[in-house]
């Protein structure tokens, strides 16, 4: 009786799992991989990304090195480099970051803290005013340009932004950026 429950117990998990297959939590750590291809939520630590991620959930990212990425989902990401192009639809936080290329960016909320972008900075956002901050020591090598609505650059004095602001308007701020 005992192997014939565990069987159809067998059966019932291998049929569960079966019909969520397209649905995975992606965790790495300390390793280098080739690339990262992610249905779902995602945490990197400490991960070398020699090629492309592509993420199709949240992101929660520390110490990370990427060629490019793209992630539809809430991204939070710290001391990382990337060192290509960057697409995210969903909000943006990164903090001690350099992204060696420009940053497209569909999103109302854009968190720029202790971090450098050698580009531009493409945001779209149709339904309601976006804001980017740039703060903190950061420094922005290109434009701001916001495309659909008009949106907000927030600045820091100790922040530079090197380009322009395209259809929208900048706010000067104060912000404890001790850490």
């Amino acid at each position: 009786m005992r192997p014939c429950l565990f069987l159809m117990i067998l059966s019932i998990a291998s049929n569960s799992l079966y019909a969520y297959s397209g649905f995975s939590v992606c965790n790495h750590g300390n390793e280098t991989l080739s690339s990262v291809m992610c249905d779902g939520p995602s945490v990197l630590k400490q991960t070398q990304i020699t090629g492309d991620m592509n993420i199709a959930g949240t992101l929660q990212a520390d110490g990370i090195s990427v060629t490019s990425m793209k992630v539809i989902g809430e991204t939070r990401i710290a001391n990382a480099t990337v060192r290509g192009s960057v697409n995210v639809v969903g909000d943006l936080s990164a903090s001690h970051v350099v992204f060696s290329k420009g940053i497209a960016i569909q999103s109302n909320n854009i968190l720029l803290n202790h971090t450098t972008v050698d580009g531009l900075v493409i945001v779209t956002s149709p339904d309601k005013t976006p804001y980017v901050q740039i703060q903190c020591g950061s420094d922005v090598k290109g434009s701001v340009m916001f495309d659909g609505k008009a949106g907000v650059v927030q600045i820091t004095g100790d922040s530079i932004l090197r380009g322009k602001v395209v259809n929208g308007s900048t706010e000067f701020v104060k912000r404890d950026c001790s850490e």
